[in-house]
């Protein structure tokens, strides 16, 4: 049942849930070149522990929704939370790369569990009216995460090193640890009670027989590869192809995922005006497959790349909102939010896992960034597949819903 008003301070609360979970991604990409120096890493290996972050959440999407769905969202923020925070503090005294990426896997947890219980914070916190928005926004929780973490390491990683970043992150953990424990105290506000059963078989049933939920997890893998991939080596490439200072690539690189949250927040302000949701999905696989592959093509001047990569993530930012929009809205109930959205979550997990050594390894096998351009082609074509699907899954919806 929607809440008689929103409860703004909560709203605020999920999203720096995950803007919390989003740090923890953009701290890797301008420390990848120290890291790679530092520790010798190959670069496939650098590219795994830019992906690993998600490798709990890719295979324990629907878990993490099950968990939050029988613990309760205010234990399974904290527990979330306080394993980032550890793992963070931990992978700062990493001696080698296999430990590193051990803490980064274990780091993936709260990953796994913060970004499912957002959006049921998210539905528990606001009126109808309020709550579409509010969900489609929460598609830029991922960039605008990632960037203040690379204008943060643009300050950090020369005076501190990348150890100092991964310190200064789970103190960040902490304190919102610390604020969420205050506002969403048992006694100021009602979370949504746990479930009473251990597992929700028949909502795991029901689930996972609609369509929707698959269809907009498979358009989130296909935008993860692409987007993860790009964002993960941007700063690598800046510096490599460009000659950019370390400082610049990063600025540059927030540019990139902050014109991500721009084309989220506008592609919700168009579905709450009725725009649909395949179209879209549609649009952005078009041009994001255009951007990318023009990104990487050897032809291309080298004063278009940076301009093309913002066009890109510009173009892609319609695809979380949609997905994270859609994905809840063919939920079986109210009661299955967390599970649906966990559903999701997974594939963009799957997607940006495996997107960073998959660039890196095309890179390597074929000699070059300029090698790489096809892939982006490949996955337009792949997205273009599901959103076939997407038009028709939401076409049945909206008839049944008339019918209701």
């Amino acid at each position: 049942m929607a809440p008689e008003r929103s409860r703004w301070d909560i709203v605020v609360l999920a999203f720096a849930a995950g803007y919390a979970v989003g740090m923890q991604v953009g701290k890797v990409p301008p420390a990848l070149p120290a890291l790679e120096a530092e520790l010798g890493l190959p670069r496939v290996v650098a590219g795994l522990i830019a992906s690993s972050y998600y490798g709990i959440g890719a295979v324990l999407g629907v878990a993490g929704g099950l968990l939050v769905d029988r613990l309760g969202i205010r234990r399974m923020v904290i527990l979330g939370g306080v394993t980032m925070a550890l793992a963070s503090l931990a992978g700062g005294f990493a001696s080698n790369g296999s430990q590193l990426l051990a803490a980064r896997i274990v780091e993936g947890f709260g990953y796994a569990t913060l970004t499912v219980a957002g959006p049921k914070m998210l539905v528990a916190a606001t009126d109808a009216h309020a709550r579409r928005f509010v969900l489609g926004i929460w598609g830029t929780y991922m960039p605008v995460g990632i960037a203040l973490s690379l204008v943060i390491a643009t300050a950090l990683l020369e005076p501190f090193g990348w150890r100092g970043l991964w310190f200064l992150n789970a103190g960040l953990i902490v304190l919102f640890l610390l604020g969420f424990a205050a506002v969403a105290a048992p006694g100021r506000w009602q979370a949504p009670a746990a479930a009473e059963t251990t597992f929700d078989r028949e909502g795991v049933r029901a689930t996972l027989a609609r369509p929707g939920p698959w269809l907009f997890g498979a358009c989130f893998v296909i935008f993860a590869v692409q987007w993860q991939a790009i964002m993960a080596w941007l700063p690598t490439f800046l510096i490599e192809t460009q000659a950019r200072s370390l400082a610049g690539a990063a600025l540059f690189t927030a540019l990139f995922v902050l014109a991500t949250a721009a084309g989220s927040v506008a592609s919700a302000w168009l579905m709450q005006r009725g725009i649909a949701r395949w179209l879209l999905l549609g649009f952005s696989f078009a041009a994001m497959g255009a951007c990318a592959a023009m990104l990487y093509a050897p032809f291309t001047p080298v004063a278009a790349k940076i301009p093309l990569a913002v066009c890109f993530a510009l173009a892609g930012g319609p695809v979380p909102s949609a997905c994270f929009e859609g994905g809840i809205a063919h939920a079986p109930g109210p009661a299955r939010v967390a599970m649906t959205g966990g559903f999701v979550t997974q594939g963009a997990a799957l997607g940006a896992v495996a997107g960073p050594p998959l660039l890196a390894a095309v890179t390597q096998a074929l000699g070059g960034w300029e090698a790489a351009w096809w892939t982006m082609l490949v996955c337009a074509a792949l997205g273009f597949a599901v959103v076939a699907g997407v038009w028709r899954a939401d076409a049945r919806l909206a008839r049944a819903l008339a019918v209701a």
